[in-house]
């Protein structure tokens, strides 16, 4: 007898079959992980955030006022190698307050490290126009540095390298050179811009004094006014509609208009008078990017990115403002040491987290109202642009000044 075999087995069309449907699951199951994974990223931002300002609270509370921004040491040579120029963001006074103890001690105390050679000297970048050195060409490793660090653009310094966590949005991919350490919060100057910069004390005529006072009295309008001493009991406008922080996304050296700076775009009859000046620059096809074809100028050194150092109070790398939405164009008059607008930043789809001066964290959508986005009070201001006058920039305005007696119902 003819005993008959079966063989069992897929034909080739059910195999085709079963490998769409197989792909077609992970197509749709993959755009849920990345959005879970960029949930759980911006949970972790939003403690990380937290963290600072209880840490903020903390520090008021034991001293009686904020964390100075732009704080430090000074001489009147303004020695960036035995002072830190009077430069230090108020997360270097924080600290302690985060558990990073070690790290206050190493500052507070005479770090012992490689010397800076002549080449790391090289005018690379810096507030003053000094450097932001590398490791190339360190000398004798026995170096006593000053207490409270030298330059916060000094590399070779170690504390002002090192990356703290606490100080990072896990969102943002930003790493290594040519930063040092990077921070991804940074403090709120208010909605103007005009002095803020150099704050109240300034370096002229060779020597340091508080300069600024008049200058800083129309326009220092936000929680933190760089070079002077500020309190939470100056804040009449309410701890829980006043911006303390804000998220900003550090540079990654691809000319994002969020994180490089459009530089030279003059001051009266320019920024001071239209925020928006610079809108043209930017790329049409490529709205997150200026136009390299274009008439924009960009920093022409490579240390010059939003967020590069944490330990720096100058406005690019560690400030914002609320002169423009947040995810819009850096805009400076001068070059990228001054100041423009700095606006809230993040790599979260449509936003960016602020800290209130209550400790709340709010994430601000883009679509903020922010008024007409033209011209910010100055100290020669008129009208509603003189000292004094309700924010300019609307909602948005009005939640970064702490003082001004604008009524907020609700943060959008």
């Amino acid at each position: 007898m003819n005993r008959h075999r079966y063989h069992n087995g897929f034909t080739l069309l059910e195999l085709l079959v079963v490998v769409g449907v197989i792909g077609i699951l992970v197509g749709l199951l993959l755009p849920a992980v990345q959005a879970s994974r960029e949930a759980a990223r911006r949970m972790s931002c939003s403690n990380n955030f937290k963290q600072i300002a209880l840490g903020v609270a903390q520090y008021h509370d034991a001293f009686g006022f904020l964390p100075p921004h732009g704080t430090g040491t000074f001489n009147n040579a303004n020695d960036a190698a035995k002072t830190n120029q009077f430069r230090l963001s108020f997360l270097v006074s924080i600290t302690p307050f985060l558990g990073q103890t070690p790290v206050w001690n190493t500052i507070s105390g005479q770090w012992i490290g490689p010397v800076p050679g002549s080449d790391a000297l090289a005018a690379e970048d810096d507030f003053f126009d000094m450097s932001m050195d590398s490791m190339d060409g360190l000398g004798d490793v026995n170096h006593p540095y000053p207490k409270m660090g030298p330059s916060p653009s000094m590399g070779s310094y170690l504390p002002w390298a090192m990356e703290i966590g606490t100080y990072r949005c896990p969102s943002d991919p930003g790493i290594g050179s040519p930063a040092l350490g990077r921070t991804n919060y940074a403090a709120c100057l208010g909605d103007a811009i005009e002095g803020l910069d150099q704050g109240l004390w300034r370096y002229e005529d060779s020597k340091w004094s508080p300069s600024g006072q008049t200058q800083v009295l129309a326009t220092g309008r936000g929680m933190f006014v760089p070079r002077m001493v500020t309190s939470l009991d100056d804040v009449t406008d309410g701890l829980s509609t006043t911006i303390m922080m804000g998220e900003i996304a550090t540079d990654l050296g691809d000319k994002d208009t969020r994180t490089v700076p459009s530089t030279g775009n003059g001051w009266a009859g320019g920024l001071l008078g239209d925020a928006q000046i610079c809108r043209p620059q930017i790329d049409p096809e490529r709205p997150r990017f200026w136009d390299a074809r274009g008439q924009v100028t960009l920093p022409a050194r490579r240390g010059q990115g939003r967020g590069y150092r944490w330990a720096d109070a100058m406005p690019l790398m560690s400030g914002c403002n609320t002169t423009s939405p947040p995810n819009t164009q850096l805009c400076f008059g001068g070059d990228s040491t001054t100041i423009g607008t700095l606006s809230v930043s993040s790599r979260h789809q449509g936003g960016g987290h602020v800290a209130m001066g209550d400790g709340s964290i709010h994430f601000i959508t883009d679509s903020i109202e922010c008024g007409e986005l033209k011209g910010s009070v100055t100290l020669e201001g008129q009208g509603h642009l003189s000292p004094g006058s309700p924010s300019p920039f609307g909602l948005w305005g009005a939640l970064g000044t702490r003082n001004q007696h604008e009524l907020i119902d609700e943060i959008l």
